[in-house]
């Protein structure tokens, strides 16, 4: 693409375009702290360092066993945390389905490449683990928001027989505000934190992988968003014309509102906790 370092760091400034940013990232993890004290997770660990775990909620017993919904968060690849998204767990507990909220290890600490591999390995722990807390390890949901848009997305193109998994290991994605090429990401502002090479850049874009998994795919960004995050949907829908991708519009919205979407009444939460709950 043609496009100058000042335009693109612009478009991708999330923070500085949105006045009410800090509130709603408070709010996130002050909604979130509530609904742990009514919902306590268990902690399951995929490796080592503290951020390689998962918070798991899970709904009232209810007999059977239940489909289970990750969510990845955003943060480009360099902050926040799960415990600032367990408040997404509400419309999934009421569904009747798992909800993990997955951490991994962050930018300058580690590369992007660990980033995309501690995803991997967070989710097929959760696989391997289903039976510890009554879900299908197979068809699992991914929903993720920013980078976490980016990682799910990574994550459809895995090669789980490398992890002793089945190919069905994933199941229906939901990308919110995701980032598909990451090329304009490195000619921005945000390269100066994670350092990445052209290559690097190619290397971790989905739109240069093929898919493994099914599907589908739902993406989505908040309709007051810079129109580059509705280039990086379209960009994937072209790349990936074998899986079957909705593409939602949502009428105003933010960056960081569009995530917040997903626990409130309206079109993303109506379309996308169905879509991954029943696959």
């Amino acid at each position: 693409m043609d496009a100058t370092r000042e335009w693109l760091d612009a478009q991708y400034d999330a923070r500085a375009l949105v006045d009410d940013a800090d509130a709603i990232i408070a709010d996130w993890g002050a909604r979130s702290d509530a609904l742990r004290r009514d919902h306590p997770p268990l902690v399951i660990s995929y490796g080592d360092d503290p951020r390689q775990a998962v918070d798991v909620y899970s709904p009232p017993p209810g007999g059977g066993t239940a489909p289970l919904v990750v969510f990845v968060h955003g943060g480009y690849w360099q902050a926040l945390d799960k415990e600032h998204f367990g408040f997404l767990a509400e419309p999934f507990l009421t569904a009747g389905a798992v909800f993990a909220s997955l951490d991994y290890r962050l930018v300058p600490d580690v590369a992007i490449a660990d980033v995309i591999a501690d995803v991997r390995a967070g989710i097929a722990e959760l696989a391997r683990r289903a039976g510890d807390f009554g879900v299908h390890p197979t068809g699992i949901g991914l929903v993720g928001h920013s980078a976490g848009g980016h990682l799910v997305a990574e994550a459809m193109t895995t090669d789980w027989a490398a992890h002793d998994l089945p190919a069905d290991t994933i199941g229906p994605v939901v990308g919110i505000s995701g980032l598909y090429d990451l090329e304009p990401i490195r000619r921005s502002y945000l390269n100066d934190v994670l350092a990445m090479s052209e290559q690097d850049a190619h290397d971790a874009s989905p739109v240069h992988h093929t898919p493994t998994g099914p599907g589908p795919l739902l993406l989505t960004c908040g309709g007051g968003e810079p129109e580059e995050f509705d280039r990086q949907q379209r960009l994937l829908v072209d790349a990936w014309p074998g899986v079957p991708i909705t593409t939602l519009e949502q009428e105003g919205g933010t960056h960081f509102d569009a995530c917040t979407r997903l626990a409130m009444p309206g079109p993303l939460r109506d379309e996308a906790v169905p879509l991954l709950v029943r696959g």
